[in-house]
């Protein structure tokens, strides 16, 4: 079954179907997403710990990471 699915999401992708999900934090977000993606970007220039954004913020720590390593 999971080699049949794989196969459908290949052909998914192939055909510009199948994306996957968009990106909530980030540079070109907007509203309240773009308010807490600016404020994890002051934090981290500002030195602040991923752990101490985490409990500031809600947002996941491996979502913060991500944002991190594309800075």
């Amino acid at each position: 079954m999971r080699a049949a699915q794989r196969e459908g999401i290949e052909i998914a992708k192939k055909q510009g179907k199948y994306k996957g999900r968009k990106k909530q934090y980030h540079v070109g977000g907007t509203g309240k997403d773009k308010m807490i993606y600016d404020g994890i970007m002051k934090d981290l220039s500002a030195g602040t710990s991923v752990m101490d954004i985490h409990r500031k913020t809600g947002v996941t720590r491996s979502t913060i990471y991500n944002i991190k390593s594309n800075l």
